[in-house]
């Protein structure tokens, strides 16, 4: 649904007021649009006519306590004052009826602060705010004037960056890490690939920028008025302007879009700057989102979840941020008392053409369902491990000085500490970075591989497994070297994978148990080979792409103190020249070897030993709030939905921090009854709500179908 652009532009007119004018979709209308001079908080501001003690108003809005019938006089207010004179035949064009609905673009200099003050996501006509209309979906963008070249619809799993400015936990971040919560749950849909970081200050975002190439990314801080200059604190970083943050996120390569959760960031302007959000679209960033209100509010969730989604859907940007405030409108509880669902804008370059699709979701698709095929995905989205995750560009990176050759994340004992899923997550950062995972196990207690020819039929396995998961042509393999029946390279994938199977089977059956050298020498041929046809699968993958071997439990296995000898002596060459990632106890009489090991290698370089333990207070504090927020089967009625449960605004984490200590930092207890016991214990003593988003979205789509 393509929804055509409106342009409402307005410039400063004498004696104090403005001119407006409107044109598209064949309408053209200029008009005036009168202004007064009042004081808010001690501060002067421009504002239209049309309302008795616009003052008393505005400060009510603004500190949250409006009276009743302030949130409808506040947006029939800015209404009539912007739209009333060309409202009836605005809605009437016939372009407008066809497509069901309109963008109306407001378009002004950004050093216009007193207009950007104004909240005209609120607008309200006759009947209802412009975001609820019955008979039309209305999208409200603010257009900013700036002309941003080359910007193109992608193609692939878009990178998602998830930068804090401080700790998930502390009270300024920890409303704003909750949307981060919302949205790290379309990482494990397989909309995005992402990676978060905790920023010590700016240079972090823009090393971190430099390296990842986001493509939205997505800032999770404390937004502050300071100097009359809308800014947010990134760590040490207290006042982070926008002059600042844009070199730092389109230094090496310019995201296409950037989220703001911070306070005002939408908002704040001075005489001569405007807000942080329109200043980074005239910097030069395409698109930019201002979020403010709680993701304790439903109208917010539901937002952020239609906007991002319909946005990976290959949805319209207009009409995605409509489709998400009206259902945010319609759910909300309190939409005449508060103004939670217009709170959030989105600014855009004027460049912009009102058909863009963010996202061209056929193509971005098919990693997804390639992690599908390989079991890389699973429900609900992982949580915790940062340590660990933040290592995986390390596995495959061609410098030495930064490569892992072996990464083992061990624990005293890792029995229900989810290393396997650890791994499973591991395999699908590295796929969607453009990298081949090989995942070992997990095995059966009683067959797990005893001897180096057991292990190299489970890496062969593995191969072929992953070979027609992507519909690869597998190539002739240095390891099955006379095991194959006939010399000539086969001319089909068919072919080349009866081939190999066959050769496989041969392999099996031979009772020569392989040399140690010449099993390392024929893998780095075998895995560069793989590497190398995994190009003819287009982007992500290319010549950077990597092979890498994710072992689960390798305490378990017969061949493990062979193996670990192996890894020694070829330090950051891994095994085959491919980076080897394991998990393993090492405090159980079969975690003895590892144990040694680790204590032998963990200060040498290329080798890596985070440690898998319960998650720590803070992890488990955020992370299971983050999978609260997204409904999940109920375990004795599958087809039913449990509601969505959020912490309210002034839970006290330390209350919060207690009640999770019940699950004992086991990432596993999530698929537990008790969890949602836990869940339900919180909603009881008041300290979290419970809603049906699920429902809700549903009953808005049998309103809106």
């Amino acid at each position: 649904m393509i929804l055509p652009r409106i342009v409402v532009d307005v410039v400063p007119a004498a004696p104090a007021g403005w001119l407006i004018e409107v044109r598209g979709a064949g309408l053209e209308a200029v008009y005036e649009m009168p202004a007064q001079k009042i004081e808010v908080d001690g501060e002067a501001q421009r504002v239209p006519t049309g309302v008795d003690d616009a003052a008393g108003l505005l400060g009510r809005i603004r500190s949250r306590t409006p009276a009743c019938g302030d949130i409808k006089d506040y947006g029939k207010w800015l209404f009539t004052a912007l739209l009333g004179p060309v409202w009836p035949q605005l809605r009437e064009l016939p372009e407008i009826r066809a497509a069901g609905g309109v963008e109306l673009g407001l378009r002004w200099d950004v050093d216009q602060a007193d207009l950007h003050r104004l909240v005209w996501e609120a607008m309200h006509h006759d009947t209802a705010p412009l975001a609820g209309d019955t008979e039309l979906l209305i999208a409200i963008t603010r257009l900013v004037p700036a002309e941003v070249d080359n910007v193109v619809t992608v193609e692939r799993t878009p990178r998602v960056l998830f930068a804090m400015g401080g700790s998930a936990v502390d009270e300024t971040i920890r409303p704003g890490a909750m949307f981060m919560g919302l949205l790290r749950a379309f990482d494990a849909e397989g909309v995005c690939s992402s990676k978060a970081v905790q920023l010590k200050g700016l240079d972090g975002l823009a090393d971190t920028c430099a390296v990842f190439n986001p493509d939205l990314v997505h800032i999770v801080a404390h937004g502050a008025y300071v100097a009359g200059e809308g800014s947010i604190q990134l760590g040490r970083d207290r006042h982070v302007t926008a002059e600042m943050l844009a070199p730092a996120l389109t230094g090496a390569h310019r995201p296409l879009a950037v989220v703001l959760s911070a306070c005002g960031t939408g908002s704040f302007a001075t005489s001569d700057g405007g807000p942080l959000a329109a200043q980074l679209v005239q910097g030069g960033i395409p698109i930019v989102s201002a979020v403010s209100g709680e993701v304790s509010e439903q109208a917010c969730r539901l937002y952020t979840r239609r906007l991002v989604g319909a946005i990976g859907d290959g949805t319209p940007l207009a009409t995605a941020a409509a489709q998400g405030r009206r259902a945010a409108l319609r759910m909300s509880s309190n939409s005449a008392d508060q103004l939670d669902w217009a709170m959030p804008s989105l600014y855009i370059a004027d460049s912009v053409p009102a058909t863009f699709r963010p996202i061209d979701p056929e193509r971005a698709g098919g990693v997804v369902d390639l992690a599908t095929r390989l079991k890389l995905r699973e429900s609900p989205l992982f949580i915790g491990r940062t340590a660990i995750l933040d290592k995986v560009d390390r596995l495959v990176t061609d410098r030495d000085a930064d490569r892992i050759g072996v990464l083992g994340a061990v624990g005293s004992d890792i029995s229900g500490l989810g290393g396997t899923r650890l791994l499973r997550e591991l395999g699908y950062l590295l796929l969607l970075r453009g990298h081949l995972p090989l995942l070992l196990g997990p095995y059966p207690r009683t067959d797990p591989p005893k001897t180096l020819k057991d292990l190299l039929g489970q890496i062969l396995s593995n191969i072929g497994f992953l070979t027609s998961a992507a519909e690869m042509v597998v190539p002739r393999l240095k390891t099955l070297e006379g095991h194959y029946d006939t010399d000539p390279p086969p001319d089909t994938r068919y072919e080349a994978e009866l081939a190999f199977r066959e050769a496989c089977a041969r392999f099996v059956k031979d009772a020569d148990e392989p040399d140690w050298g010449v099993v390392q020498t024929k893998l780095t041929a075998d895995f560069a080979a793989l590497a190398d046809a995994a190009r003819t699968l287009g982007d992500p993958f290319g010549p950077h792409s990597r092979l890498v071997l994710l072992a689960d439990d390798i305490h378990r296995w017969g061949v493990t103190s062979e193996l670990l000898q192996h890894l020694e002596m070829y330090g950051q060459r891994g095994l085959g020249g491919a980076s080897v990632a394991f998990t393993s106890s090492v405090g159980t009489p079969e975690g003895l070897s590892v144990k040694a090991f680790h204590e032998r290698m963990v200060s040498t370089r290329g080798f890596s030993f985070p440690p898998l333990g319960p998650l720590t207070a803070d992890e488990a504090v955020v992370g299971f709030q983050w999978v609260l927020l997204h409904p999940a089967q109920l375990y004795s009625e599958p087809e039913q939905l449990r509601p969505v449960y959020a912490a309210r605004p002034d839970a006290p984490r330390a209350l919060l921090s207690t009640a999770f200590q019940l699950l004992k930092g086991k990432p596993t207890a999530v698929r537990d009854e008790n969890f949602y016991g836990v869940a339900e214990l919180l909603a009881q003593t008041k300290m979290f709500v419970a809603a049906d988003d699920e429902a809700a979205w549903t009953s808005y789509l049998e309103l809106y179908p």
